[in-house]
């Protein structure tokens, strides 16, 4: 790593301190690990100034700083163990060049390669990508999947609306001819709904109660497709039931105002 990498990529120097022209290869090795590493290789201890091996050759290199947590492999993969090399004492055959700016990508490409080109006329950038490009190249596969399966729940919803309203409709429409005896009987208007809305939305509450669990005790199969999201979102929960349950209402309210007004010989007479 060069110099000012880390204010770059923006990553914090939580302790210690970063890479500097004293790094050479002549000097002692030295090696900035990350915050996970930390407590993964010293737990409960300041590792700077202790003696790191790395690389396959087991290199001994002196801790100087310790550096925030990222995620270089998969973006849904909790950090892990990263450790830092200075350029000056560790390269590889194949650069990476990190720019910083406002510009668009095929700009700061070209301000990149024409400053290579004054090093070394020979080098060449191959794949220019912004980090913005890149990050949607890693969640590409879960975005499809979250929109794969959102477009599944709102199927799933809108069929479940539409079940509970029909169900619940039918059932208190089935319901007249008994709303009729009961208004002829003497039964007010609103007696007659609080009655069938209590008996019509038992069921649905029962139902909503198994379905908040099932959905509670199935999320964490979720749980490997999201990232920083919880399987548990308690807004989307709350929303859907109260949903479902404004629709069960209205379908236990219309069908019982309209029999609770329509004449009791006329609804005895349609039994």
């Amino acid at each position: 790593m060069a110099p000012d990498f880390f204010k770059t990529w923006r990553i914090p120097l939580l302790a210690g301190r970063e890479f500097n022209e004293h790094d050479t290869v002549d000097s002692q090795n030295v090696v900035l690990i990350s915050q996970t590493g930390a407590k993964t290789v010293f737990p409960g201890e300041n590792p700077i100034g202790k003696t790191l091996l790395v690389t396959s050759a087991g290199t001994p290199c002196e801790i100087v700083g310790i550096v925030g947590d990222i995620r270089s492999q998969r973006i849904k993969e909790e950090p892990g163990m990263e450790f830092y090399r200075p350029w000056s004492q560790e390269n590889f055959p194949f650069v990476s060049i990190a720019v910083l700016s406002t510009l668009n990508t095929n700009a700061v490409t070209k301000l990149a390669q024409s400053a290579l080109s004054k090093v070394n006329p020979g080098l060449a950038i191959a794949v220019p990508q912004s980090m913005d490009a890149i990050v949607a190249q890693a969640l590409g596969q879960a975005r499809l999947m979250m929109w794969l399966l959102g477009i599944f729940a709102g199927v799933a919803i809108l069929l479940a609306s539409i079940g509970i309203y029909g169900a619940v409709a039918y059932t208190v429409e089935q319901r007249t001819g008994e709303i009729g005896v009961r208004m002829a009987l003497g039964a007010q208007t609103r007696d007659v709904l609080r009655l069938i809305v209590s008996q019509g939305m038992r069921p649905v509450v029962i139902g909503l109660a198994i379905g908040i669990l099932s959905a509670f005790a199935l999320g964490r199969l979720l749980t490997s497709q999201l990232y920083e999201v919880s399987a548990h979102n308690p807004a989307l929960l709350t929303a859907s039931t109260i949903l479902l349950a404004a629709i069960a209402l209205i379908a236990c309210l219309v069908p019982a105002r309209r029999a609770a007004h329509v004449d009791p010989i006329q609804a005895l007479r349609a039994q």
